[in-house]
């Protein structure tokens, strides 16, 4: 990867309620991309992104915390933002320097107070976003009903790009519906095609291709799927465990396939009128006030 090119850079924040698994998502995607040789835990205290003795010790994210990692010739910098309602604010200076968020989401409780506060802070910065339905191996963990809450409380258009094979303790991992193989089985062939529509309703070109030959290709798919992620009229929704490791590697090649690199961010304006009447402080010199040559 060569370090100047925009295009293979990713930044991007992990979003969540308290105890929907952030801090272990990111721990998965270290070890996962070899960026760690040996998996933290959060309650060993083992973490890299909660540092602080008070994080360790209560088993919580207070601070946020930037780490890099690589995938699929990409540079990924993630940020695991805090859950607790208190920490709100840390929440609100992270999202102000991401590209682009991870929302994650128990799959058994849904969204929660939280994931609907760091989602509104996340609509007024217009971070674009991808959605990872975590703790699918929990007693009561129910895909569906998640993505249901999502609908209903959050108001985006969910597009659920993966299957999940076994449901919870038997849960074993995900069929990626984008890439199916043409001898899947039925259950997964009905989902691709409830995922066809779905996107077909939102995207013309995703329309133009399924009305002309009755299905969409994996590469329109991709291709709608981003541009629905970049203006936000969709969520890419994917899930998994991360805690015994499933899914993470699929949520990886998502990032890198649909959120967006620094060159597709506009650049930040931050204009402030002239004031005249504007008064130095005692310490500024007047040769320091005095605009330099050249």
């Amino acid at each position: 990867m060569r370090t100047h090119d925009l295009t293979t850079v990713r930044n991007l924040g992990i979003l969540a309620h308290v105890d929907a698994g952030k801090t272990t998502v990111t721990e998965r995607i270290l070890h996962t991309t070899g960026a760690t040789h040996k998996t933290g835990e959060v309650h060993d205290g083992t973490t890299v992104t909660d540092f602080d003795p008070q994080e360790r010790d209560r088993g919580i994210t207070i601070f946020s915390a930037a780490v890099s990692c690589a995938w699929a010739g990409h540079r990924l910098t993630l940020i695991d933002t805090p859950g607790h309602v208190d920490f709100t604010a840390e929440v609100e200076r992270a999202l102000r320097v991401l590209d682009g968020a991870i929302a994650v989401f128990d799959a058994v409780a849904g969204v929660e107070p939280q994931s609907e506060t760091v989602w509104r802070q996340a609509d007024r910065h217009g971070v674009p976003r991808i959605a990872f339905v975590n703790k699918l191996d929990r007693a009561g963990a129910d895909l569906d009903a998640a993505v249901a809450s999502i609908r209903a409380r959050l108001h985006p258009a969910p597009l659920v790009v993966q299957l999940p094979i076994g449901r919870e303790d038997g849960f074993t991992g995900v069929v990626d519906l984008v890439r199916l193989p043409v001898d899947a089985p039925a259950e997964a062939r009905r989902c691709r095609r409830v995922l066809e529509e779905a996107v077909s309703e939102l995207h013309p070109l995703a329309l133009e291709e399924f009305c002309a030959t009755g299905t969409v290709s994996a590469g329109t798919l991709e291709k709608a799927l981003r541009e629905l992620t970049l203006s936000g009229d969709g969520l890419v929704v994917l899930c998994g465990a991360a805690y015994r490791d499933r899914g993470i590697e699929p949520l990886l090649d998502a990032v890198v396939a649909y959120l967006p690199s620094p060159a597709d961010v506009p650049p930040v304006r931050a204009d402030r009128p002239a004031d005249p009447a504007r008064r130095w402080p005692r310490w500024c010199s007047r040769s320091s006030r005095r605009p330099r040559d050249g």
